[in-house]
């Protein structure tokens, strides 16, 4: 298991931010094929103290309350961006959000794949109900945005949770994704 694709990290960066609380995130998304690969995820959430942003990147520190007793989503994309010659970025300030970024150099043999980025934004799209979201995508200078709010004007509120209509978000990413190839 673990997280083995850049979109997985770029799902489990995400879903830091939504059990932050925030209440906006924001996803950027650069690519430059064959080259590098870029994201941020930028936050209203509640931030992490000047204090504790060193201790994020310990395996073994977590602030969830689960079962598991460690937190590896900041630790590992920061070891898997800086094993390709790439970089990994954390600030945060309390009360206004964190925003964390990362870059891979995609010709590195140490890179991973980037995986089903598609699939990725479907899903993080389907967990952040009731947050407003904005997607920025990017690929060799060609890209799109996604906002809730221009969802939720064309197929209602309630379009991450119902099933047929979360299909048809999941075809409008699909389609964008094909035409940036």
């Amino acid at each position: 298991m673990g997280l083995r694709t850049i979109a997985d990290h770029v799902l489990d960066i995400y879903q830091n931010a939504v059990d932050a609380g925030a209440s906006r995130i924001e996803l950027s998304i650069f690519e430059e094929s064959g080259k590098l690969f870029s994201f941020k995820v930028v936050d209203n959430g509640k931030g992490i103290n000047a204090e504790r942003l060193s201790e994020v990147l310990d395996p073994f520190y977590t602030e969830k309350k689960k079962a598991k007793k460690f937190g590896l989503g900041l630790p590992l994309l920061k070891q898997a961006a800086e094993a390709t010659g790439g970089s990994f970025e954390l600030s945060s300030k309390p009360g206004l959000g964190t925003e964390v970024s990362a870059s891979f150099v995609l010709s590195h043999i140490d890179c991973q794949p980037i995986g089903d980025l598609a699939q990725t934004l479907v899903s993080a799209i389907q967990m952040s109900d009731g947050i407003e979201w904005v997607i920025h995508r990017e690929k060799d200078k060609s890209g799109y945005e996604l906002t809730r709010s221009d969802f939720a004007k064309t197929l209602g509120n309630d379009f991450a949770i119902n099933a047929v209509k979360i299909k048809l978000v999941e075809e409008v990413i699909i389609g964008a994704e094909d035409a940036l190839r």
